[in-house]
């Protein structure tokens, strides 16, 4: 496998991610998402999934930096088509098969057995509002039904996303202030990139 870029605490572009890439951005998913270490004390959901991973670079630098996610974080990518796979080609390029899960077309959500156990959503890029809208919808109806289930999300994009996207984020969770984090470590992505932290507004 190709070594995996090395990053700074300056915002980069590599030629397989969407986003821009730095540090400060896999200090602050290490932050706000849901972890093992230590255990949560209300039992809460510890896994986070990455929706729409693609070649999963930003996942794979995550897990590099952070090890100890390895059994707690995993890409969602589409299945790739049969041709490709007939022809050898990698859609996912730099994650780790072990930390990939796939879903037939971008409609797809990942399995309920997957969901029950999640207590973070990360989107990157995503194609559709009414992708993330089915998510969290989703994740509300098994957290009614287990008294505990997603607690965040992050959302990183385009600023010219943020609207059609703001509407769905708001309607279930409240913004995270990222203002002093960003002056603390510096810039998370690019000018004409922003990063979005939501919590849930179900206490347990």
């Amino acid at each position: 496998m190709t070594s995996l870029p090395a990053l700074t605490t300056t915002p980069t572009r590599h030629p397989t991610s969407c986003a821009s890439l730095s540090l400060p951005l896999l200090s602050l998913l290490n932050r706000v998402l849901p972890s093992f270490n230590p255990p949560s004390p209300t039992d809460s959901p510890t896994l986070t999934l990455s929706i729409g991973s693609g070649p999963g670079l930003l996942e794979a630098l995550f897990l590099h930096h952070y090890p100890s996610r390895s059994s707690s974080f995993y890409g969602v990518e589409v299945a790739p088509p049969l041709s490709q796979l007939k022809e050898g080609k990698e859609v996912n390029t730099w994650l780790p098969e072990q930390n990939t899960i796939t879903v037939p077309g971008t409609w797809a959500l990942v399995g309920r057995e997957w969901l029950e156990e999640t207590g973070g959503l990360v989107f990157v890029y995503p194609r559709s509002g009414g992708l993330v809208e089915r998510y969290l919808a989703e994740m509300e109806g098994i957290a009614a039904e287990r008294g505990k289930g997603l607690e965040v999300v992050v959302w990183i994009g385009p600023c010219c996303d943020v609207e059609e996207y703001r509407a769905v984020l708001e309607g279930w969770g409240v913004i995270e202030d990222l203002t002093e984090e960003e002056e603390g470590s510096g810039k998370l992505v690019e000018e004409g990139e922003v990063v979005l932290v939501y919590r849930s507004r179900r206490r347990e």
